[in-house]
């Protein structure tokens, strides 16, 4: 056998490669990147999503004034003498108690703007109401 034509295999270095571990500038800088890209997406839509919330609010204490402005009108209806005129908004004849979230600053006058609700310390709403009928309740809004 001719071992002279074969190749010799070279011995194993006693040094050994390191492995590199961590990460690269340019990967740190790409999430950077996109770390900043998210966070100026998100923090705008929060803060628009805690004013919707804040409106809705103030759209869900109008929607209950209504509710009881009908049931005081409807009572007033069923009542012996029935419905006579429109009456003055009030606390006592709302019976307004809509939480402690809300406040409802009354205007007692039947010329607008009656009043104003706010929730939770926001800016107070200005509401207008046009009166009851014979034939329908009071309605509250913006």
């Amino acid at each position: 056998m001719n071992y002279s034509n074969m190749k010799t295999q070279t011995q194993p270095t006693t040094q050994r490669k390191k492995k590199k571990s961590g990460f690269t500038l340019i990967e740190v800088i790409a999430v950077l990147v996109l770390l900043g890209i998210l966070a100026a997406i998100a923090v705008p839509k929060y803060i628009d999503m805690a004013a919707s919330a804040r409106d809705k609010a103030i759209d869900a204490g109008i929607s209950e004034m209504n509710g009881r402005e009908a049931l005081t009108w409807g009572n007033a209806m069923l009542a012996a003498g029935g419905w006579a005129a429109d009456a003055l908004p009030s606390d006592t004849n709302l019976n307004v108690g809509i939480g402690t979230d809300y406040n409802w600053d009354v205007v007692p006058s039947l010329v607008a703007p009656f009043g104003s609700l706010s929730f939770q310390g926001s800016a107070p709403v200005a509401l207008t109401r046009e009166a009851a009928t014979a034939i329908s309740p009071a309605n509250w809004h913006r």
